[in-house]
């Protein structure tokens, strides 16, 4: 079994990917809970689309649990042989007990202003990535709905991700990966 998890939580568009771009490059394995609920939308066969995410993200928690997208993503890192794993997208207290249960665990909170993360998911072409304030104001509402604030205010370490240069960034991520690992 894995012997540490980094649990990775953020805002959109606060530099989650980055972080897993970097955990990779690292040769540290990444799994995205995010994907548990892409897969979900696309079994109910829903549009992929902003909407369609945030409700499946409320109904699946609602109905099951709000640690079950953290038990869905241990099913995956089961499959995964290694001594740390990164986790991207806790967005609960609860999930991250679920995951205590299972290995030590590193919180890395991502901090990053709402007039940039709004910039950066209108550059992506993610089906789930608001373009517009409204919609990213509507989104991060929900995100703090299920908790992610609580998460982001007991993590173990932070990264703040404003409008420096991204190899900056990535340097940041790169050196506090390596002193959580």
């Amino acid at each position: 079994m894995v012997r540490k998890l980094i649990l990775v939580a953020g805002m959109p568009g606060s530099g989650k990917s980055v972080v897993k771009e970097v955990a990779e490059e690292l040769s540290i394995p990444v799994l995205n809970m995010g994907d548990v609920i892409r897969e979900e939308v696309k079994r109910r066969e829903l549009k992929e689309e902003v909407k369609s995410y945030g409700f499946v993200m409320k109904d699946v928690r609602a109905r099951l649990g709000d640690q079950i997208v953290a038990e869905r993503t241990v099913k995956k890192l089961n499959r995964i042989k290694a001594n740390v794993v990164c986790i991207d997208g806790v967005r609960s207290l609860e999930e991250v007990r679920y995951f205590k249960m299972f290995s030590e665990v590193k919180v890395l909170a991502l901090l990053s202003p709402f007039k940039i993360r709004l910039q950066r998911l209108s550059m992506r072409n993610r089906p789930d990535d608001s373009k517009i304030g409204e919609e990213l104001e509507k989104r991060d509402r929900a995100e703090l709905e299920l908790g992610l604030g609580e998460v982001i205010a007991m993590a173990d370490s932070y990264i703040i991700n404003d409008d420096r240069p991204l190899s900056e960034f990535k340097e940041r991520v790169k050196a506090k990966l390596t002193l959580l690992m």
